[in-house]
């Protein structure tokens, strides 16, 4: 049922929704932005004639909330794409027999990107809600793939693809002149796991190389005696995370995040350490709203540098993340929405590219 998709994929986008004051603008703001680097991916061919798939009605919608712009991600439309390499740790090929967790370093294509679908979009503009993303491409020594997908927050508002569109649905329907409780009320009054995700904190960090970033979908890790585990991907600032107060991230320059990336890179490699947290046997592996504790142990599988810049502009409509491009010794879990998004990432894709 669950099958690897053997292609590239993206991270999808939506742009800014009308919002009203107060506390729900806020909400509306974080809903308008959340990472869909997390939730979408390439179509998988089948779709029934009498409704649209999924996919489809996702990028439907997020369209009529923020606006379709030609040649554009319609989601993590700002980014910044950089080059760099993955160097595997000691041991790692014990968690899984993916071909980069051992040997010589693999070189990378990343693609860093803040949430929402206005191109051009400042770090802390509305439509971004504090989501960043993180999109790495393996380039693998045997001519093929692997595609890291994560965003800066740990877990995900909703379990389903189609809770997502309702919460797509419910943002749309909550306009400043909606009565009350409006929908979108009505939603996070049912869906508590979206309340308390678009509650938390999401400062704005130094640069997207003092950002962690998580993959909140759930991947089965095998190695070569056949033993298998469940984990989920964190991506480490080596030099730790760094943020800024509000007031501080509003006097910076728009694009500040990747500025200063770009910056320190004049001086040596930004590195990151990247990590699986593993899941106990208990552990739902279907249902990313449900972070796992902290105390589940973490497997170190090496370090990712930084190296490059690259010409944005020139390159990122040509690049495709998706989270279900995996190599041989890494497969998707049980989590429903790993599909919807390779469902929906392909149709963002074929738009985009038309």
């Amino acid at each position: 049922m669950f099958q690897r998709a053997r292609q590239d994929g993206e991270a999808l986008g939506m742009a800014a929704p009308r919002t009203c004051g107060g506390f729900m603008r806020s909400i509306r703001i974080v809903a308008a932005g959340i990472g869909l680097a997390a939730l979408m991916a390439v179509a998988a061919g089948a779709a029934g004639a009498e409704e649209k798939a999924l996919g489809t009605r996702l990028v439907d919608q997020m369209n009529a909330l923020y606006g379709a712009h030609p040649g554009t991600r319609a989601n993590h439309a700002t980014g910044a794409v950089f080059e760099g390499t993955f160097t595997p740790a000691q041991g790692a090929d014990a968690l899984s027999s993916a071909v980069f967790l051992k040997g010589a370093p693999t070189p990378l294509t990343i693609r860093f990107s803040n949430a929402g679908g206005v191109p051009e979009a400042p770090d802390t503009h509305a439509s971004v809600g504090g989501i960043r993303g993180m999109a790495i491409k393996f380039r693998l020594a045997n001519g093929g793939e692997n595609d890291i997908v994560c965003i800066s927050a740990n877990g995900f508002p909703v379990a389903a693809g189609e809770d997502f569109l309702a919460l797509l649905q419910a943002v749309g329907a909550s306009g400043p002149d909606a009565p009350k409780p409006t929908a979108l009320d009505k939603f996070l009054s049912s869906h508590p796991a979206a309340a308390a995700f678009l509650a938390q904190p999401k400062p704005v960090a130094v640069s997207y190389g003092t950002q962690p970033f998580f993959g909140v979908n759930a991947l089965k890790f095998t190695n070569a005696q056949g033993i298998s585990k469940f984990g989920r991907y964190q991506i480490v600032p080596e030099s730790g995370p760094a943020y800024l107060s509000d007031d501080e991230a509003a006097k910076r320059p728009p694009t500040a995040l990747a500025d200063n990336l770009r910056t320190a890179l004049e001086t040596g490699p930004v590195k990151f350490r990247l990590l699986v947290q593993l899941a106990a046997a208990d552990d739902p592996t279907n249902d990313a709203t449900k972070v796992w504790p902290d105390s589940r142990p973490t497997v170190e599988l090496g370090e990712i540098a930084i190296t490059k810049a690259l010409d944005t502009k020139r390159v990122e409509n040509g690049l495709l993340f998706m989270p279900t491009n995996l190599t041989k010794g890494i497969d998707v879990s049980d989590d429903p929405i790993l599909n919807t998004r390779t469902e929906a990432y392909g149709e963002s894709y074929a738009r985009r590219i038309k």
